[in-house]
């Protein structure tokens, strides 16, 4: 018996975890954390209905903290086998993972120090020894390559763009003779992206799981430069501090690389760059390793002066070159994680500057539903923030160009190349509206048979 259960990711955006069963061989696509509301959240904390020792491999899209961001509990569990990835995700996952573990360490400590918690004692999901335990289980594996685990499962990663190193997994599956294949979509990127490739062909096969996060949106047609020519002309003119959460991974390269190429071309004003995030400094040095995996100049994008560098971008490592921020004069530019405002040090740069009109929140890209990126996107006039009241009275701006998924229009376009309809088609990583209207998109425009999962269905194939 062949069996696909959705533990995560299922009609929600975070938490994506895929296991497939053949007989009593099991395999799971995915580890991700939850994000978002509170009950996502403590989704975190329920035992699933598997343990990590019964797993024989877990196969991994990409290093984004809610598709890798379970694996340390996992090992908690009992997990001993191999955890696979192309080689970019290995090395980014490791850092994603250590500094996940710091975030929950250090909000753990907070909660405790200012008595915060509902709890007797505030505990991080895991710790840096966990995550630690996790890194070392990760093993690389090339692009385009059939890998066999054993006569039940093989696979191979399939490039899909949005991040480095992000592939969808193609996965055969053998039953003692009857044999199937699935595809993982992953987290699919957008055509025309200034660093990423685009996404390579999907293979024909009999099943996918296919993500919907813009699933009932089109991106509007914005050109990002063209939104940071105005966003840093006017942190000039108004003296300001522009203020940027983004992803460490990816994000923060993608918009270091444009704000470096504006300034190189004359067509902004020099302005400082500070990179407040310790992660998306490690994750950028990892970006400038990997050239071949970029659409732009290897030239350009590796050595000394590698233009996800620059004269005027400043790294932000330690906790005290953090805090100095605080007393930042504009026109200046800050850019720290966490993108969604999940966490991290983005947090307190919110406390310090969200009432201040001189500040500018520049927010790019999704914002999962219950996040507090979410509630000032939608123009919340005061948030909370460790529990802590503020006044959103900095300058609100949301960039639409930047995003690093798909809409639903290129989606259909990156399907085309399929020749063959799958018999089947999961349709998942959504909030249910966008999932719901993916799945009317593929059964009119393509008539393939769609099924959007609930938390812990579990399908035979």
């Amino acid at each position: 018996m062949i069996s696909l259960a959705f533990h995560g990711a299922a009609r929600t955006v975070t938490g994506s975890k895929y296991l497939i069963t053949v007989n009593d061989r099991k395999i799971l696509i995915d580890a991700g954390i939850f994000q978002g509301r509170r009950e996502l959240r403590r989704l975190n904390w329920e035992p699933l209905p598997f343990a990590g020792s019964d797993l024989d491999a877990i196969i991994l899209t990409h290093a984004h903290i809610d598709h890798i961001g379970y694996l340390p509990r996992l090992i908690k569990d009992g997990f001993r086998g191999k955890v696979f990835c192309s080689a970019p995700t290995a090395e980014l996952a490791e850092i994603s993972l250590l500094d996940s573990a710091h975030i929950q360490e250090e909000d753990a400590n907070y909660r405790n120090k200012k008595k915060l918690s509902r709890h007797k004692k505030a505990l991080p999901l895991y710790t840096v020894e966990d995550a630690e335990d996790a890194i070392r289980m990760i093993h690389p594996v090339p692009f385009d390559n059939w890998e066999s685990l054993n006569d039940e499962f093989r696979f191979r990663l399939a490039v899909v763009g949005h991040v480095l190193g992000a592939a969808g997994i193609e996965v055969g599956l053998n039953d003692n003779g009857r044999k199937t294949d699935i595809f993982f979509s992953g987290d699919v990127g957008r055509y025309g992206n200034p660093l990423t490739r685009n996404p390579a062909h999907p293979p024909d096969c009999e099943y996918m799981v296919c993500e919907s996060t813009y699933g009932g949106r089109l991106h509007a047609p914005e050109d990002p430069r063209a939104t940071f020519i105005k966003l840093i002309n006017d942190a000039v003119e108004r003296k300001a501090v522009l203020l940027i959460p983004a992803f460490a991974v990816s994000r923060t390269q993608q918009i270091t690389y444009l704000i470096n190429e504006l300034t190189r071309y004359g067509l902004v004003p020099p302005v400082e760059l500070y990179l407040d995030s310790p992660m998306a400094i490690s994750a950028t040095e990892i970006f400038c390793r990997y050239h071949s995996f970029h659409k732009v100049d290897i030239k350009k994008i590796g050595g000394p002066n590698c233009v996800l560098n620059g004269e005027r971008v400043h790294l932000c490592r330690k906790r005290k070159e953090s805090q100095k921020l605080n007393k930042l004069k504009g026109p200046a530019i800050i850019m720290s994680a966490s993108g969604m405002l999940t966490g991290g040090r983005i947090m307190h740069h919110l406390m310090n500057r969200l009432g201040d009109p001189q500040t500018t929140v520049a927010l790019a890209g999704y914002m999962a539903e219950g996040t507090l990126g979410r509630k000032i996107a939608e123009g919340a006039e005061e948030v909370r923030i460790h529990k802590q009241l503020f006044k959103v009275q900095a300058k609100i701006v949301k960039m639409r160009g930047l995003s690093g998924h798909a809409d639903f229009y290129e989606m259909l376009h990156w399907l085309e190349d399929m020749e063959k309809a799958p018999k089947r088609v999961f349709v998942t990583h959504g909030e249910l509206s966008q999932s719901e209207a993916m799945a009317e998109h593929l059964k009119t425009k393509r008539n393939w048979n769609c099924h959007i999962p609930t938390m812990g269905e579990v399908v035979e194939l």
